[in-house]
Protein backbone atom coordinates (compact mmCIF):
# COMPACT_ATOMS: atom_id res chain seq x y z
CA UNK A 1 0.00 0.00 0.00
CA UNK A 2 1.33 3.52 -1.23
CA UNK A 3 0.31 6.93 0.45
CA UNK A 4 2.26 10.21 0.90
CA UNK A 5 4.20 9.71 4.62
CA UNK A 6 3.10 12.90 6.31
CA UNK A 7 2.72 12.81 10.32
CA UNK A 8 -1.05 13.22 10.01
CA UNK A 9 -0.98 10.13 7.77
CA UNK A 10 1.42 8.22 10.28
CA UNK A 11 -0.30 9.49 13.54
CA UNK A 12 -3.44 7.29 12.11
CA UNK A 13 -1.66 3.79 11.43
CA UNK A 14 -2.67 1.04 13.96
CA UNK A 15 -0.99 -1.78 15.45
CA UNK A 16 -1.98 -5.49 13.12
CA UNK A 17 -1.20 -8.79 15.09
CA UNK A 18 1.90 -8.61 13.14
CA UNK A 19 4.52 -6.06 11.20
CA UNK A 20 3.07 -4.10 8.01
CA UNK A 21 4.67 -1.53 6.14
CA UNK A 22 3.34 1.61 3.88
CA UNK A 23 5.39 2.74 1.32
CA UNK A 24 5.71 6.58 0.19
CA UNK A 25 4.16 7.60 -3.24
CA UNK A 26 7.43 10.49 -3.64
CA UNK A 27 10.66 8.41 -2.57
CA UNK A 28 10.50 4.01 -3.96
CA UNK A 29 11.52 2.60 -1.39
CA UNK A 30 10.82 4.69 1.60
CA UNK A 31 8.84 3.49 3.98
CA UNK A 32 7.15 3.19 7.64
CA UNK A 33 6.81 0.12 9.52
CA UNK A 34 4.46 -0.17 12.07
CA UNK A 35 5.29 -3.68 14.26
CA UNK A 36 2.28 -5.23 16.48
CA UNK A 37 3.51 -3.52 19.78
CA UNK A 38 2.75 -0.09 17.86
CA UNK A 39 6.47 1.07 17.50
CA UNK A 40 6.91 2.72 14.00
CA UNK A 41 10.09 3.06 12.52
CA UNK A 42 11.38 4.18 8.74
CA UNK A 43 13.02 2.32 6.57
CA UNK A 44 14.23 2.06 2.69
CA UNK A 45 14.38 -0.97 0.76
CA UNK A 46 16.67 -1.24 -1.82
CA UNK A 47 18.34 -3.45 -4.05
CA UNK A 48 22.37 -3.68 -3.71
CA UNK A 49 24.47 -6.53 -6.33
CA UNK A 50 21.60 -8.27 -6.89
CA UNK A 51 20.62 -8.28 -3.21
CA UNK A 52 17.36 -7.29 -1.65
CA UNK A 53 18.34 -4.72 1.54
CA UNK A 54 15.94 -3.01 4.18
CA UNK A 55 17.77 -0.40 5.79
CA UNK A 56 16.32 0.81 9.32
CA UNK A 57 16.62 4.92 9.11
CA UNK A 58 15.09 5.46 12.76
CA UNK A 59 11.98 5.35 14.83
CA UNK A 60 9.21 7.71 14.11
CA UNK A 61 9.29 10.68 17.23
CA UNK A 62 12.83 10.47 16.93
CA UNK A 63 12.68 11.44 13.21
CA UNK A 64 10.02 13.64 11.46
CA UNK A 65 9.03 12.38 8.08
CA UNK A 66 10.87 15.50 6.71
CA UNK A 67 14.06 14.09 8.64
CA UNK A 68 13.72 10.67 7.51
CA UNK A 69 12.98 12.06 3.65
CA UNK A 70 16.50 13.87 4.21
CA UNK A 71 18.03 10.68 5.35
CA UNK A 72 16.47 8.43 2.75
CA UNK A 73 18.05 11.18 -0.19
CA UNK A 74 21.55 11.02 1.08
CA UNK A 75 21.23 6.99 1.22
CA UNK A 76 19.74 6.80 -2.10
CA UNK A 77 22.75 8.82 -3.32
CA UNK A 78 25.38 6.15 -1.69
CA UNK A 79 23.33 3.18 -3.32
CA UNK A 80 23.55 5.42 -6.88
CA UNK A 81 27.32 6.02 -6.49
CA UNK A 82 27.75 1.70 -5.30
CA UNK A 83 27.73 1.54 -1.53
CA UNK A 84 25.47 -0.51 -0.06
CA UNK A 85 24.66 1.24 3.52
CA UNK A 86 23.43 -2.23 5.05
CA UNK A 87 26.53 -3.71 4.71
CA UNK A 88 28.70 -0.36 5.95
CA UNK A 89 26.58 -0.47 8.87
CA UNK A 90 27.45 -4.37 10.01
CA UNK A 91 31.04 -3.89 9.50
CA UNK A 92 31.19 -0.46 11.25
CA UNK A 93 29.13 -2.10 14.24
CA UNK A 94 31.79 -4.62 15.62
CA UNK A 95 30.99 -3.34 18.77
CA UNK A 96 27.31 -3.46 19.03
CA UNK A 97 25.32 -3.98 21.81
CA UNK A 98 23.60 -6.92 22.47
CA UNK A 99 20.39 -4.80 22.66
CA UNK A 100 21.05 -3.21 19.05
CA UNK A 101 21.91 -6.59 17.68
CA UNK A 102 18.75 -8.36 18.67
CA UNK A 103 16.83 -5.66 15.93
CA UNK A 104 19.48 -6.92 13.57
CA UNK A 105 18.59 -10.65 14.77
CA UNK A 106 14.81 -9.70 14.31
CA UNK A 107 14.94 -7.73 10.92
CA UNK A 108 17.92 -10.16 9.08
CA UNK A 109 16.75 -12.93 10.52
CA UNK A 110 13.84 -13.73 13.17
CA UNK A 111 11.08 -12.10 11.04
CA UNK A 112 12.12 -13.23 7.07
CA UNK A 113 13.11 -16.59 8.23
CA UNK A 114 10.76 -17.86 11.04
CA UNK A 115 6.90 -18.74 11.65
CA UNK A 116 4.96 -15.92 13.57
CA UNK A 117 4.44 -18.37 16.34
CA UNK A 118 8.90 -18.63 16.68
CA UNK A 119 9.18 -14.66 16.62
CA UNK A 120 6.74 -14.41 19.59
CA UNK A 121 8.55 -17.44 21.43
CA UNK A 122 12.15 -15.33 20.65
CA UNK A 123 10.34 -12.35 21.88
CA UNK A 124 9.10 -13.39 25.03
CA UNK A 125 12.80 -15.34 25.83
CA UNK A 126 14.36 -11.48 25.15
CA UNK A 127 12.11 -9.57 27.13
CA UNK A 128 11.78 -12.40 30.32
CA UNK A 129 15.35 -13.50 30.09
CA UNK A 130 17.71 -11.63 28.09
CA UNK A 131 17.04 -7.65 28.12
CA UNK A 132 17.34 -6.80 31.54
CA UNK A 133 20.79 -8.17 32.32
CA UNK A 134 22.79 -7.95 28.91
CA UNK A 135 20.59 -5.38 26.35
CA UNK A 136 23.25 -2.39 26.97
CA UNK A 137 26.39 -4.63 27.11
CA UNK A 138 28.54 -5.10 23.96
CA UNK A 139 28.33 -8.20 22.28
CA UNK A 140 32.04 -8.85 23.16
CA UNK A 141 31.84 -8.29 26.55
CA UNK A 142 29.31 -11.28 27.53
CA UNK A 143 31.57 -14.40 28.60
CA UNK A 144 30.59 -18.20 28.66
CA UNK A 145 30.63 -17.73 32.35
CA UNK A 146 27.57 -15.17 32.13
CA UNK A 147 25.53 -17.34 30.22
CA UNK A 148 26.44 -20.47 32.20
CA UNK A 149 25.36 -18.60 35.70
CA UNK A 150 22.04 -17.47 33.67
CA UNK A 151 21.25 -20.84 32.42
CA UNK A 152 22.20 -22.19 35.88
CA UNK A 153 19.72 -19.60 37.65
CA UNK A 154 16.94 -21.04 36.13
CA UNK A 155 17.45 -24.43 36.77
CA UNK A 156 13.95 -24.52 38.07
CA UNK A 157 12.76 -23.83 34.58
CA UNK A 158 14.78 -26.09 32.31
CA UNK A 159 12.82 -25.64 29.32
CA UNK A 160 12.63 -22.16 29.20
CA UNK A 161 16.73 -21.75 30.12
CA UNK A 162 16.94 -23.56 27.22
CA UNK A 163 15.45 -22.22 25.17
CA UNK A 164 17.34 -18.94 26.15
CA UNK A 165 20.52 -21.26 25.50
CA UNK A 166 19.50 -21.76 22.23
CA UNK A 167 18.66 -17.84 21.29
CA UNK A 168 21.81 -17.10 21.92
CA UNK A 169 23.59 -19.43 20.50
CA UNK A 170 21.66 -18.40 17.25
CA UNK A 171 22.48 -15.02 17.70
CA UNK A 172 25.85 -15.21 18.32
CA UNK A 173 26.52 -17.81 15.11
CA UNK A 174 25.01 -15.23 12.81
CA UNK A 175 26.96 -12.35 14.39
CA UNK A 176 29.86 -14.81 13.11
CA UNK A 177 28.09 -15.28 10.03
CA UNK A 178 27.76 -11.71 9.46
CA UNK A 179 31.20 -10.44 10.78
CA UNK A 180 30.48 -8.95 13.67
CA UNK A 181 32.02 -11.16 16.38
CA UNK A 182 34.41 -13.99 16.16
CA UNK A 183 32.66 -16.06 18.96
CA UNK A 184 30.07 -17.73 20.34
CA UNK A 185 30.03 -17.68 24.29
CA UNK A 186 26.86 -19.94 24.64
CA UNK A 187 28.39 -23.03 23.27
CA UNK A 188 29.51 -25.99 25.02
CA UNK A 189 26.96 -25.68 28.29
CA UNK A 190 25.25 -27.90 28.81
CA UNK A 191 21.47 -28.39 29.02
CA UNK A 192 19.09 -29.35 31.23
CA UNK A 193 17.06 -32.29 31.11
CA UNK A 194 13.72 -31.48 29.81
CA UNK A 195 11.31 -34.58 31.07
CA UNK A 196 8.33 -34.84 28.87
CA UNK A 197 4.98 -34.57 30.59
CA UNK A 198 2.26 -36.52 29.47
CA UNK A 199 -1.14 -36.05 30.98
CA UNK A 200 -3.73 -38.30 29.79
CA UNK A 201 -7.54 -38.52 31.14
CA UNK A 202 -9.55 -41.46 32.85
CA UNK A 203 -13.10 -41.88 31.77
CA UNK A 204 -14.35 -40.10 35.01
CA UNK A 205 -11.93 -36.94 34.23
CA UNK A 206 -13.06 -36.62 30.80
CA UNK A 207 -16.70 -36.83 32.40
CA UNK A 208 -16.15 -34.35 34.84
CA UNK A 209 -14.19 -32.21 32.53
CA UNK A 210 -17.44 -32.71 30.22
CA UNK A 211 -20.16 -31.22 32.89
CA UNK A 212 -17.70 -28.57 33.89
CA UNK A 213 -17.52 -27.26 29.92
CA UNK A 214 -21.79 -27.51 30.38
CA UNK A 215 -21.52 -25.11 33.03
CA UNK A 216 -19.16 -22.62 31.96
CA UNK A 217 -21.01 -19.15 30.81
CA UNK A 218 -17.87 -18.03 29.13
CA UNK A 219 -19.23 -19.50 25.41
CA UNK A 220 -16.74 -18.54 22.87
CA UNK A 221 -13.96 -20.17 25.65
CA UNK A 222 -16.18 -23.29 26.28
CA UNK A 223 -16.28 -23.90 22.23
CA UNK A 224 -12.36 -23.03 21.87
CA UNK A 225 -11.54 -25.63 24.69
CA UNK A 226 -13.84 -28.12 22.51
CA UNK A 227 -12.17 -27.71 19.64
CA UNK A 228 -8.92 -28.43 21.03
CA UNK A 229 -10.73 -31.31 22.65
CA UNK A 230 -12.05 -32.96 19.64
CA UNK A 231 -9.38 -32.24 17.13
CA UNK A 232 -5.78 -32.39 19.42
CA UNK A 233 -4.79 -28.97 17.75
CA UNK A 234 -2.80 -26.19 19.84
CA UNK A 235 -4.52 -23.55 21.24
CA UNK A 236 -2.92 -21.07 19.49
CA UNK A 237 -3.85 -22.81 16.27
CA UNK A 238 -7.64 -22.44 17.84
CA UNK A 239 -7.53 -18.89 19.14
CA UNK A 240 -5.75 -17.43 15.34
CA UNK A 241 -8.56 -19.49 13.36
CA UNK A 242 -10.52 -17.86 11.30
CA UNK A 243 -14.22 -19.01 9.37
CA UNK A 244 -12.19 -18.74 5.94
CA UNK A 245 -10.50 -21.71 7.00
CA UNK A 246 -13.10 -24.55 7.40
CA UNK A 247 -15.40 -25.99 4.96
CA UNK A 248 -17.80 -27.34 6.74
CA UNK A 249 -19.71 -28.50 3.59
CA UNK A 250 -19.88 -32.12 1.93
CA UNK A 251 -18.86 -35.52 2.99
CA UNK A 252 -15.46 -34.13 3.88
CA UNK A 253 -15.57 -31.47 6.20
CA UNK A 254 -12.26 -29.79 6.84
CA UNK A 255 -10.01 -27.51 8.98
CA UNK A 256 -7.42 -26.12 7.01
CA UNK A 257 -4.90 -24.37 9.12
CA UNK A 258 -1.86 -22.13 7.33
CA UNK A 259 1.65 -22.70 7.83
CA UNK A 260 1.16 -19.37 9.47
CA UNK A 261 -0.34 -20.66 12.59
CA UNK A 262 1.73 -23.98 13.02
CA UNK A 263 4.37 -24.37 15.33
CA UNK A 264 6.35 -26.49 12.01
CA UNK A 265 5.64 -23.76 9.47
CA UNK A 266 3.91 -25.92 7.30
CA UNK A 267 -0.28 -26.38 6.47
CA UNK A 268 -2.47 -29.20 8.24
CA UNK A 269 -5.81 -30.13 6.58
CA UNK A 270 -7.66 -32.03 9.37
CA UNK A 271 -10.75 -33.56 8.62
CA UNK A 272 -13.36 -32.63 11.02
CA UNK A 273 -15.52 -35.42 13.16
CA UNK A 274 -19.49 -34.70 13.15
CA UNK A 275 -19.44 -33.85 16.36
CA UNK A 276 -17.13 -31.05 15.96
CA UNK A 277 -18.95 -30.10 12.66
CA UNK A 278 -22.00 -30.13 14.79
CA UNK A 279 -20.09 -27.20 17.15
CA UNK A 280 -19.27 -25.03 15.10
CA UNK A 281 -21.91 -25.00 12.66
CA UNK A 282 -24.23 -23.67 16.53
CA UNK A 283 -21.15 -21.17 16.89
CA UNK A 284 -21.81 -19.54 13.51
CA UNK A 285 -25.55 -19.22 14.14
CA UNK A 286 -24.74 -18.13 18.13
CA UNK A 287 -21.58 -15.89 17.14
CA UNK A 288 -22.62 -14.44 13.45
CA UNK A 289 -18.89 -14.03 11.69
CA UNK A 290 -17.41 -11.12 12.55
CA UNK A 291 -15.90 -8.53 9.73
CA UNK A 292 -12.36 -9.21 10.32
CA UNK A 293 -13.63 -13.57 10.00
CA UNK A 294 -12.18 -14.53 13.37
CA UNK A 295 -13.67 -17.97 14.68
CA UNK A 296 -12.82 -16.62 18.59
CA UNK A 297 -13.17 -13.01 17.99
CA UNK A 298 -11.82 -10.81 20.97
CA UNK A 299 -12.97 -7.57 22.50
CA UNK A 300 -11.67 -5.24 19.80
CA UNK A 301 -13.63 -6.60 16.40
CA UNK A 302 -10.21 -6.73 14.59
CA UNK A 303 -8.82 -8.60 16.64
CA UNK A 304 -8.81 -12.62 17.81
CA UNK A 305 -9.24 -13.83 21.62
CA UNK A 306 -5.65 -13.97 22.81
CA UNK A 307 -6.00 -16.47 25.85
CA UNK A 308 -8.59 -18.94 27.74
CA UNK A 309 -6.62 -18.63 31.37
CA UNK A 310 -9.61 -17.06 33.01
CA UNK A 311 -12.69 -19.89 32.20
CA UNK A 312 -9.99 -22.97 31.72
CA UNK A 313 -9.05 -21.74 35.31
CA UNK A 314 -12.79 -21.88 35.95
CA UNK A 315 -13.39 -25.48 34.31
CA UNK A 316 -10.35 -26.99 35.77
CA UNK A 317 -11.76 -26.25 39.28
CA UNK A 318 -14.71 -27.05 38.37
CA UNK A 319 -14.05 -30.25 37.42
CA UNK A 320 -11.50 -30.86 40.06
CA UNK A 321 -8.50 -31.20 37.72
CA UNK A 322 -6.25 -28.64 38.87
CA UNK A 323 -2.83 -29.81 37.73
CA UNK A 324 -4.43 -29.92 33.86
CA UNK A 325 -2.79 -28.07 31.30
CA UNK A 326 -5.27 -27.17 27.83
CA UNK A 327 -2.34 -28.51 26.38
CA UNK A 328 -2.64 -32.37 28.13
CA UNK A 329 -6.11 -32.37 25.88
CA UNK A 330 -3.84 -32.50 22.72
CA UNK A 331 -1.77 -35.70 24.51
CA UNK A 332 -5.18 -36.88 25.45
CA UNK A 333 -6.67 -36.32 21.80
CA UNK A 334 -3.29 -38.63 20.81
CA UNK A 335 -3.97 -41.33 23.89
CA UNK A 336 -7.29 -42.14 22.52
CA UNK A 337 -6.34 -42.52 19.26
CA UNK A 338 -3.14 -44.92 20.36
CA UNK A 339 -5.80 -46.47 22.52
CA UNK A 340 -8.80 -47.52 19.49
CA UNK A 341 -5.66 -48.85 17.09
CA UNK A 342 -4.85 -46.17 15.02
CA UNK A 343 -1.00 -45.75 13.94
CA UNK A 344 1.87 -43.50 14.85
CA UNK A 345 2.08 -42.41 11.44
CA UNK A 346 -1.76 -41.56 10.99
CA UNK A 347 -1.81 -39.54 14.38
CA UNK A 348 1.50 -37.70 13.46
CA UNK A 349 -0.04 -36.70 10.28
CA UNK A 350 -3.58 -35.73 11.94
CA UNK A 351 -1.53 -33.75 14.94
CA UNK A 352 0.74 -32.13 12.28
CA UNK A 353 3.89 -33.51 13.65
CA UNK A 354 6.84 -32.50 11.59
CA UNK A 355 8.76 -35.93 12.37
CA UNK A 356 8.01 -39.65 13.71
CA UNK A 357 9.95 -39.56 16.14
CA UNK A 358 7.57 -36.26 17.47
CA UNK A 359 4.15 -38.95 17.11
CA UNK A 360 6.76 -41.48 18.90
CA UNK A 361 6.46 -40.56 22.53
CA UNK A 362 2.82 -42.26 22.54
CA UNK A 363 4.69 -45.45 21.40
CA UNK A 364 4.22 -47.10 24.82
CA UNK A 365 0.41 -46.43 24.99
CA UNK A 366 0.39 -48.81 22.10
CA UNK A 367 1.44 -52.16 24.20
CA UNK A 368 -1.83 -51.56 26.86
CA UNK A 369 -4.14 -53.46 24.65
CA UNK A 370 -0.88 -56.08 23.92
CA UNK A 371 -1.00 -56.52 27.82
CA UNK A 372 -4.55 -56.67 27.97
CA UNK A 373 -4.67 -59.91 25.37
CA UNK A 374 -1.64 -61.65 26.95
CA UNK A 375 -3.59 -61.69 30.37
CA UNK A 376 -6.32 -62.90 29.39
CA UNK A 377 -5.24 -65.15 27.28
CA UNK A 378 -3.55 -66.36 31.02
CA UNK A 379 -6.65 -66.33 32.65
CA UNK A 380 -7.85 -68.87 30.22
CA UNK A 381 -5.08 -71.39 31.12
CA UNK A 382 -5.41 -70.91 34.67
CA UNK A 383 -6.61 -73.84 36.99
Amino acid sequence: MKQKLTKRVIDSLKAKDKDYRIFDTEIPGFHVRVKPSGAKSFALKYRSAGRQRNFTIGRYGALTPDQARHKTRVLMTQIHDGGDPSEQRLQSSRELTLGEFWELYLERHAIPHKAERSVREDRSLWKNYVSSPWRLRRLSSIRRDDIQKLHSRLADRPYAANRMLCLMSKMYNLAIEWGITDRNPATSIKKFREIPRERYLTDDERSNLDSALAQETDTAAVIAIWLCILTGARKSEVLQARWSQFDLNGDRPIWTIPASNTKQAKSNRKPLSKRAVALLSNWRQVCPESPSGWLVPGKKEDKHRSDLNGPWRRVRQAAGLPDLRLHDLRHDFASSAVADGWSLEIIGRYLGHSSIQTTQRYAHLQDDPLHAMAEQIGKSYAR
